[in-house]
């Protein structure tokens, strides 16, 4: 494949190289694997005239962070696995040594028009971090179908891109809505912020993320997330994994282990134990009994 990437000008820098495993490219959007090899302790500006979607598929190294107003500044936040970065705009960014896969996006405007709204602070602040379970899994499977392309792949991807450009546009309007209030007092918005949070790929956040997150105590937040949802904390983390790795059992890629990493398990052995527990059979007879 050619390392040249078509989605923005990478440094030419030795602590740097990138393999681009894959690519397609449709009227408005041009979409590759990225495979990163860094070497030390990286930092600098990133800017494309076109806008940037950015999944990472396994960590990214060391403790990534970025801001619009400076690092120096103290305005960084910690960048999640979806990163998205609006055309024309520096984001400040460091992040540490190692290796990294993402699917990498670039296009013009919001995705699928050519102007797009403007993004208020608050948006460009959840741009760092989208928390978006619906765009993450559209990213992956553009990812699958740059990898391993079947039969018609390009109109494929081109309804999963739209899907994927309509769901970051909802989410970035909807990141200053207070939402509506549910039943037990917690709002739509806070259920919204704990599905996306639970929802992240490695393990799942701690109780006290998930009450700061929300706004309230760790003792208030869980009545009141009984109240609301009828089920106890651990109980819907669990069962949102277990859907998770269904989803992602049901294709052929990527690999089990890689499936308990990104469900939060420490290790393969615990996921298998927790999945047959919660279904009966094994990850792998899973896989085997949809595939076949």
């Amino acid at each position: 494949m050619n390392a040249v990437s078509q989605v923005y000008d990478l440094p030419v820098t030795p602590t740097i190289d990138c393999t681009v495993q894959g690519r397609i490219a449709l009227p408005g959007v041009v979409m590759e694997l990225h495979h990163y090899r860094f070497r030390g302790q990286q930092g600098g500006v990133f800017s494309s005239p076109r806008s940037f979607l950015d999944l990472a598929l396994s960590p990214r190294p060391g403790r990534p962070c970025g801001g619009y107003g400076g690092i120096e500044q103290g305005k960084a936040c910690a960048l999640g696995d979806i990163l998205f970065v609006p055309a024309r705009s520096e984001l400040h960014t460091e992040w540490g040594e190692g290796e990294q896969t993402s699917i990498c996006c670039g296009f013009d405007g919001m995705g699928f028009d050519h102007d797009g709204p403007d993004i208020s602070d608050d948006a460009l602040r959840a741009s760092l971090d989208v928390r978006s379970p619906t765009v993450r899994e559209a990213l992956r499977r553009i990812a699958a179908e740059i990898a391993q392309p079947g039969f018609c792949s390009e109109m494929l991807t081109q309804a999963i891109w739209l899907q994927a450009a309509i769901e970051l546009q909802r989410y970035l309007l909807g990141s200053t809505s207070d939402g509506e209030m549910a039943v037990g007092g917690m709002s739509r918005t806070q259920l919204q912020r704990i599905a996306d949070r639970v929802e992240q790929p490695g393990k799942p956040p701690s109780v006290a993320e998930l009450a700061a997150e929300c706004g309230l105590s760790t003792r208030h937040f869980f009545r009141q997330f009984k109240v609301a949802t009828g089920q106890t904390l651990t109980r819907y983390v669990t069962d949102r994994k277990i859907d998770r790795a269904k989803q992602l059992l049901r294709q052929a890629r990527p690999a089990i282990k890689i499936i308990a990493w990104d469900c939060g398990f420490d290790s393969a052995a615990a996921f298998s134990a927790a999945f047959r527990k919660a279904t009966g059979v094994t990850p792998r007879q899973f896989r085997e009994g949809v595939l076949h």
